[in-house]
């Protein structure tokens, strides 16, 4: 029970100084357990408004500007889970594309002219709220004009007919050239809509070749992320 105090009164200055900074004229009332029918813990503004409670029956906590836990979260696709697209054969040194070490770093690498589509399978993790999408971390073989990465998305969930179809996303072009890196973040704008903890995400990435660009392309990294409830 102490510390259930101790808390509380931290949330209470804590609201306090937010009420303070947009109201010259605060003045808190706060009424102790027992002394009202309905919360045990409460504190108004000075027009009466009540900015935080916690009801007495249930503890239930209200916030005048609501309560949110929600943060950025994220995690790698690791590079060797990628297979072929079209065959589900793994990547290696003499595939194409294929897997390389360039500046000291693994990455599945396109040449000029090289489409093949990579592709590997997650889910969606089991406190996700909102968001999605992906960020690859990219370096090039020269410093001619950048490379542009394409992608699409499949997304599956139990007892729903199997995803056979996806949109061709927008290309996304690496900001610079060389071995300076570029981190290229890929936003899916559809087929994504509906997303949800629990549901199986297929990404596909390759070399648009359509992009006038003729280094190789160098996928260092691939991360998901979006936006958690905690």
């Amino acid at each position: 029970m102490r510390v259930v105090k101790v808390l509380l009164a931290i949330c209470l200055l804590l609201v306090t100084s937010v009420a303070w900074a947009g109201d010259t004229n605060f003045n808190a009332v706060v009424t102790t357990p027992g002394s009202d029918d309905t919360y045990g813990y409460q504190m108004k503004n000075s027009s009466g408004t009540r900015l935080f409670s916690v009801t007495k029956d249930t503890g239930a906590v209200y916030t005048a500007g609501g309560i949110s836990n929600s943060r950025e979260r994220g995690f790698t696709l690791p590079l060797m889970g990628f297979l072929f697209a079209d065959t589900a054969a793994p990547l290696s040194t003499t595939t194409t594309p294929g897997l390389e070490i360039d500046d000291n770093i693994p990455n599945i690498v396109w040449a000029d002219g090289e489409t093949s589509p990579v592709m590997t399978t997650f889910r969606i993790p089991a406190d996700y709220s909102s968001g999605g999408a992906f960020r690859l971390i990219c370096t090039e073989s020269g410093t001619t004009t950048p490379n542009q990465v394409d992608f699409d998305v499949y997304v599956n969930r139990n007892g729903v007919v199997i995803d056979s179809a996806a949109t061709n996303q927008t290309p996304v072009a690496l900001a610079g050239t060389g071995s300076t890196p570029s981190v290229v973040t890929l936003t899916p704008a559809t087929d994504f809509a509906s997303i949800a903890a629990g549901d199986w995400v297929t990404i596909r990435i390759w070399r648009d070749d359509t992009a006038t660009g003729t280094n190789d392309l160098e996928v260092k990294g691939v991360e998901f992320f979006y936006t958690a409830t905690n």
